[in-house]
Order: C-alpha cells, then sequence, then structure tokens
C-alpha cells in the first residue's frame, strides 16, 4: 500500500536545501523513511550536543585546540 503525504515547502528553500545538501527533499525523505524502517533511530548528531560543545570551547580557550578547527557556534 503506498500513502501519498502533501507538504507546503517554499520554492526558494527548496533551491536551497538541493543546493546544500546535493539531495531533492524526495530522496531524503526516502533515505529517512527506510532507515527508520530498517531498525534505525531518529536521532540529532551528539557532536551539537551541549555538552560537546561546551567541551570543545572549553579545548579552545585552553589552548588545546585551535580555533579554525571548530565551526563557531554562539
Amino acid at each position: 500500500m503506498i500513502e501519498q503525504i502533501s507538504i507546503a515547502i517554499d520554492s526558494e528553500d527548496l533551491k536551497e536545501f538541493k543546493e546544500t545538501t546535493g539531495m531533492t527533499l524526495l530522496d531524503c525523505m526516502k533515505i529517512l523513511v527506510n532507515s527508520v524502517k530498517y531498525g534505525g533511530k531518529l536521532e540529532l548528531d551528539p557532536f551539537w550536543s551541549d555538552e560537546n560543545i561546551s567541551e570543545l570551547k572549553n579545548r579552545i580557550k585552553n589552548g588545546k585546540m585551535e580555533r579554525h578547527e571548530l565551526i563557531e557556534v554562539d
């Protein structure tokens, strides 16, 4: 059985999404659905957790990491 989902998204946002990811939104949704379907979990990337960002900032502050190695997240 096939289910249909309708989503309204601004055409400029879709264009930016494709330019940024190199994928259409439809392809992205198919990957997401298949990932969950075959046992994957929907989770945020742990790299961007508050705890990890805080640790990275502390390393920069203490000179254990150079600033150009971290994307600014203030």
